[in-house]
């Protein structure tokens, strides 16, 4: 059984906020901001803020700020009582302060199951609206068993997961926690942030299995539901024998690889930037079968062989975030062409992100025979929830049953509408399933955004991001059913193809510089970008994933000398 990651912890790169060094208090001046939130102080916290170094926060450059603090919070394992167990569970937590007239705070989860909270707030609070920025803080954490927090899900690093004791033995090295894994004990953890934080309501930002984690919440406490936004829903009915099911397996959604495939070959036909007059469904169909025997001599790193199953997985990652296109377009004209290198170097690059997806700079994983952090926590979470609903596969029979099972949605009465976020060509959580949760909370309104990816907000379009700093600044909320195109004033299939799959913009000229700082050290990684950015779209691919072709060599020679 593959790991389905379907979280907001590994998509897209570090976004700095550009408020390096800038105390939490932020600039000077702060133009007004339109919105009848009163503002309000920091409510007193029993939870004792501090450095997050021990944390693997990474470097204030990379972050662009210097505002994020971090802290634990204990609560009961069993929130509930039902066992009788007064044994703890210690979650950690970060925040990052409002930088204007503060009107509350906002509490991300990235999903999973497994996605831990401390990296995704990090990584995400840079690309969201700048009005939210100076009005809330910003506040994530680790569930229960995942990440920093304690104890941790765990299992035996000799039994694999296609062992049938494989999950006998993660609740065996998991220990009693493994009893309390359910959507119920996470939104009872929620709770228990909200009342450390002091906040009477709570203002919530869940992605993917973190909306199931929202409505479960909602249910539970409605009284204190405050703006809530659930981006990449499932479908409402997980979590019983009405669920989805794919090959006997219960999911949470159905399955949207396939239709993202066909938008993103459909986008690549469209422009000559990507695969120039070459069929995009049938290169990448003959493709799985020629890759094997390609060389890959022009990328130093592994793997040697690009097979078709790091095939298969790279270009289903690849439907998660299209902010990669371009490389991906690459790759396969490489590849076509008879040589891959650039393969390769992407697949090696979803391996590194698979196995820092703990925190910060530091690789999260149990070793060389052991599945990552990540991978132990949503199988255990996946049979937590799950499990009772498979009548056709063994896989998860050992699990402990808990008394507190995963619901399907519940009809809410809550004071403001929850905004519900469906991307249209969402390979994990198909956009379509936007309006059937919206449906099953009642007091929603759901909206869709037009792309292809794992998630939509924030920083692909304004329509999105402006809906999502209404919902939390109390402003009204547009009509029911919304529609968001990918880009833009991006409406035809051309223009569209051209700005995904084309480099020579602002956005490849700062992923050049990135790379060349953090990658290569190079102390004139500015100027370099600069001149490379010049560049034919295959060297600028080039460059970024350290392929060493003849045409990428000779660009940065030409760029450092000028440089």
């Amino acid at each position: 059984m593959a790991v389905e990651r379907s979280d907001r912890s590994g998509v897209g790169p570090v976004v700095p906020d550009g408020q390096a060094g800038m105390p939490p208090g932020g600039p000077p001046t702060i133009p007004a901001q339109d919105t009848d939130l009163p503002v309000v102080d920091t409510p007193a916290s029993t939870i004792e803020w501090g450095d997050c170094s021990p944390f693997g926060i990474p470097s204030v450059d990379r972050l662009g700020t210097s505002g994020w603090e971090c802290g634990t919070l204990t609560a009961d394992m069993d929130p509930f009582g039902d066992s009788g167990s007064d044994a703890t569970v210690e979650l950690a937590l970060t925040r990052h302060p409002a930088t204007g007239e503060r009107r509350g705070s906002i509490l991300i989860n990235p999903g999973g199951p497994g996605g831990a909270g401390l990296p995704t707030a990090w990584s995400v609070r840079g690309g969201m609206p700048a009005e939210l920025l100076r009005a809330f803080d910003i506040v994530s954490w680790d569930p229960r068993g995942v990440g920093q927090s304690v104890p941790k899900i765990d299992c035996d690093d000799e039994v694999p997961p296609g062992d049938a004791e494989f999950i006998a033995a993660c609740v065996a090295a998991t220990g009693p926690l493994a009893g309390f894994l359910t959507a119920p004990y996470s939104a009872a953890d929620i709770e228990a942030i909200r009342v450390a934080l002091g906040e009477d309501t709570l203002n919530y930002l869940g992605y993917s299995y973190g909306s199931i984690l929202g409505a479960t919440y909602a249910a539970a406490h409605p009284e204190r539901v405050g703006a809530f936004v659930l981006d990449g829903v499932t479908d409402p009915l997980a979590g019983s024998a009405e669920g989805p099911f794919e090959d006997g397996f219960a999911v949470l959604a159905d399955d949207g690889t396939p239709a993202a495939l066909d938008r993103f070959a459909e986008l690549c036909d469209a422009t000559d930037r990507c695969l120039f007059s070459l069929d995009a469904n049938t290169v990448i169909g003959d493709l799985a079968t020629q890759v094997p025997f390609l060389p890959t001599g022009d990328f130093a790193g592994a793997p040697d062989v690009v097979d078709a199953e790091g095939y298969r997985q790279l270009l289903e990652s690849s439907m998660t975030y299209a902010g990669d296109w371009e490389l991906l377009a690459t790759a396969l004209e490489d590849a076509d062409r008879g040589d891959a290198s650039s393969l390769a170097a992407l697949i090696n690059g979803d391996a590194a992100r698979e196995a820092g997806e703990g925190s910060g700079d530091e690789p999260q994983n149990d070793g060389p025979g052991g599945e990552s952090d990540f991978a132990e926590a949503n199988y255990m979470i996946y049979c937590a929830d799950l499990g009772p609903w498979i009548t056709e596969w063994s896989f998860c029979d050992d699990r402990l049953d808990a008394a507190r099972p995963m619901q399907p949605v519940q009809s809410v009465d809550v004071e403001r509408d929850i905004l519900v976020i469906g991307t249209e060509f969402d390979p994990l959580t198909p956009g379509y399933h936007a309006p059937e949760f919206a449906d099953a909370l009642g007091d929603a309104v759901h909206i869709i955004w037009e792309g292809v990816g794992h998630t939509a907000f924030p920083g692909w379009t304004p329509c999105i991001d402006d809906v999502v700093a209404d919902q939390f600044l109390a402003r009204a909320l547009p009509e029911d059913g919304l529609r968001c195109s990918f880009l833009d004033g991006v409406e035809d299939d051309t223009t569209l193809g051209d700005d995904l799959f084309g480099h020579g913009d602002i956005e490849s000229r700062n992923l050049l510089e990135r790379t060349l700082a953090v990658r290569d050290g190079d102390p004139d990684a500015a100027c370099i970008a600069d001149a490379v950015n010049q560049s034919p779209d295959r060297v600028i691919s080039h460059v970024v994933l350290d392929i060493t072709s003849d045409d990428a060599g000779s660009a940065l020679d030409a760029a450092r000398s000028s440089c």
